[in-house]
């Protein structure tokens, strides 16, 4: 009879291990989540319409090297005639907006590819793929994915709060 006390014992300790490992892995999934969240850009280029006398192209001097600059994409980040392009906070993007991804950028929201550049994203970050995806007009991106080849023009298909 001596036994039943030892087994009940060890049966608690185990009970109490289990929701100590449940526990840890709550925090260690929510440090991954926040972490993920910080990956996203706070900043955009919005591509606005505009009138002929207030058409502008992008050009800026602080895009860092590694990420993609103006100069390795070819003059890319000029408009279409009768457009302009206007860095933005992601915050005030709406569904429909047209944005520009540069390389080595990520896109600020889920969206479908408008662009007739066909380029490549790496998606490691959602699907573990080593290999980067190749993508275009038509096909859908997603925050947290890294462009890693042409410059893009995205339409926002979800905001802030919505997006995978």
């Amino acid at each position: 009879m001596s036994l039943f006390p030892s087994l009940l014992t060890v049966g608690i300790n185990l009970s109490y291990l289990g929701r100590y490992l449940e526990a840890y892995s709550k925090a260690r999934t929510a440090d991954a989540l926040t972490a993920l969240g910080s990956l996203r850009p706070a900043e955009a280029l919005l591509i606005l319409p505009g009138s002929p006398s207030n058409i502008q192209s992008y050009r800026s001097d602080d895009l860092d090297v590694e990420k993609g600059d103006d100069n390795s994409d070819d003059g890319n980040l000029v408009a279409k005639p009768g457009h302009k392009i206007d860095r933005v906070s992601v915050d005030l993007l709406e569904i429909g907006d047209v944005v520009r991804v540069l390389n080595g950028f990520s896109p600020p929201c889920d969206g479908t590819i408008v662009s007739s550049a066909e380029t490549l994203f790496d998606e490691s970050s959602m699907t573990g793929e080593a290999k980067p995806v190749k993508k275009g007009t038509g096909d859908q991106v997603f925050l947290g994915t890294i462009n890693k080849s042409k410059v893009v023009d995205v339409r926002v298909d979800t905001v802030d709060g919505t997006t995978m």
